[in-house]
């Protein structure tokens, strides 16, 4: 099974996770209606589905906690709880540990900050941390974790690298090729970092949605 397919596994997983409160048949028609829209969305995208395809076939669906909350408001024998703000079990998994918040900011710095401070040594323990977290979190996916595991501290560690110590001259002459590469590189670092940023904090906020929403199923049970 592909990383993808593996992905929309684990959506339905949640999904009826999260549908725990509904009868068996209730919850096979949801499941079912979910199943089937995702089998007709990967078959029309006639090749093997990436990433790509399938973050955009499940985001028309919605987290599953989203999907979850709707087919419980259309239930009228079924009471939805009010979310509480409990998130996750105390302590949680490493895993659920990673899922937070404050994971995207933390993670991305240390690879910048880390990539950019490169030549000093120490600072591969910053982007060793960075790269495990982005690894180990489900914030981010496939290329996601490439383009941020690699190609973050490689651009930032181009830029100060060059621009600090090989090239420190250039504000005393023209530009050079290598002196754009540079600027190009620190303008990459920059836009891996606002990508990732926003895709991790997104994929966090539905986390935190659909954990809240099992929480307060788990009350109502």
């Amino acid at each position: 099974m592909t990383e993808p397919i593996e992905r929309t596994a684990r959506y339905q997983d949640d999904l009826a996770r999260l549908l725990a409160a509904l009868e068996p048949v209730q919850r096979a028609e949801v499941l079912d209606g979910v199943r089937e829209h995702i089998d007709a969305a990967l078959a029309e995208v006639g090749h093997t589905p990436t990433d790509a395809d399938v973050d955009r076939i499940l985001g028309e669906l919605g987290s599953p906690g989203m999907v979850a909350e709707a087919a419980l408001a259309e239930r009228p024998g079924v009471q939805v709880p009010e979310p509480n703000d409990r998130v996750g079990p105390a302590g949680g998994s490493w895993r659920e540990q990673l899922m937070g918040r404050w994971v995207p900011p933390v993670a991305l710095l240390l690879l910048l900050v880390g990539g950019a401070l490169m030549l000093w040594g120490f600072p591969l323990l910053l982007v060793a941390v960075g790269i495990v977290m982005v690894v180990a979190s489900p914030l981010w996916v496939g290329r996601e974790q490439l383009w941020a595991a690699i190609a973050l501290p490689l651009c930032s560690s181009m830029f100060l690298g060059h621009m600090l110590f090989m090239r420190w001259r250039v504000w005393l002459g023209p530009f050079t090729p290598a002196d754009i590469i540079g600027i190009f590189c620190t303008a990459a670092a920059l836009v891996l970092v606002a990508v990732l940023w926003v895709r991790g904090a997104r994929r966090a906020r539905r986390y935190r949605r659909d954990d809240r929403l099992a929480a307060g199923l788990e009350q109502a049970s």
